[in-house]
């Protein structure tokens, strides 16, 4: 299986729904789940932090382009979406 091409699977959907905003964050109550993946560290983010930086239309999927990882400086390839609640257990995971 070969790997995914970020940019084609992004031009591909340009003609979908809006991605959630960080003003969508803000009125659920969450915040944000940044991954690594180049090393696969991730970490937490609050929302408004970020969103006093880049403002409240920002769209989720695009704030990695703004952060840079803790461990290993990556700040090419960072992944970003809204950092569910727990249920007791893994629903899903990040694959590479």
């Amino acid at each position: 299986m070969g790997l995914f091409n970020k940019k084609k699977l992004t031009d591909d959907t340009a003609n979908t729904l809006p991605s959630i905003t960080l003003h969508d964050l803000v009125c659920e109550k969450l915040d944000i789940f940044c991954w690594c993946n180049r090393c696969n560290h991730n970490n937490v983010i609050k929302t408004t932090h970020i969103i006093e930086r880049l403002g409240a239309n920002y769209p989720v999927p695009e704030i990695g382009r703004n952060l840079r990882c803790g461990k290993c400086n990556n700040t090419h390839d960072i992944s970003t979406r809204p950092n569910w609640p727990s249920h007791g257990g893994q629903i899903a995971r990040h694959m590479d």
